[in-house]
């Protein structure tokens, strides 16, 4: 059976490892001790963390409207600018809708109706408030769609019909449709 090592403590800047079998000794300076872990300068350095001040008046706020089931989606987002008096821009929307109001094209003002259930894929647009009364015009005919604003909306249905286009009146939620804002702030 052999004996457990025994280590006696240094005298100098060497290490001596004493067994009971044999008398050899290995010597390890302290210097060439080598690290643990990666190198200096090497690869997965960490990330410095990216701080947003929530507090800052440039910061971009996101606000969610719901709008609820056989309304009209752009009368929602337009009666919520003109009631907070503040000029918006629309990020996006999701949820599925009934119908919708296209204009045909950009010279020509008329415009056409498209009868779904489609899915949601896009909408974008700005509402600019010039301050007027909140009863100065209606979104209640498509002929009526207020000049401060501007839609573009895209959609499908369950059949791989996609449309997209500039929305010339009414879009009428089939569900609950989400729409997110933000509010444009004056210089």
């Amino acid at each position: 059976m052999v004996n457990p090592s025994t280590i006696i403590p240094p005298s100098s800047e060497e290490y001596t490892v004493h067994n009971s079998i044999g008398s050899s000794s290995h010597q390890m300076p302290p210097s060439s001790n080598k690290g643990c872990g990666r190198p200096l300068g090497s690869k997965n350095k960490p990330k410095i963390p990216l701080v947003i001040n929530q507090d800052s008046d440039l910061a971009l706020k996101p606000i969610f409207i719901q709008v609820p089931k056989n309304s009209d989606v752009i009368e929602a987002v337009v009666q919520f600018a003109r009631h907070c008096q503040v000029s918006i821009t629309v990020q996006c929307a999701s949820g599925s809708i009934l119908e919708a109001t296209l204009c045909q094209t950009l010279p020509d003002t008329s415009t056409f109706v498209v009868f779904g259930p489609f899915t949601l894929i896009s909408l974008t647009g700005t509402y600019i408030n010039n301050n007027l009364s909140a009863s100065s015009s209606s979104l209640s005919s498509p002929s009526n769609l207020d000049h401060n604003c501007s839609f573009t909306i895209s959609f499908c249905s369950n059949f791989g019909q996609s449309f997209n286009g500039i929305v010339g009146g009414k879009v009428i939620a089939a569900d609950d449709v989400t729409v997110v804002v933000t509010i444009l702030k004056e210089l």
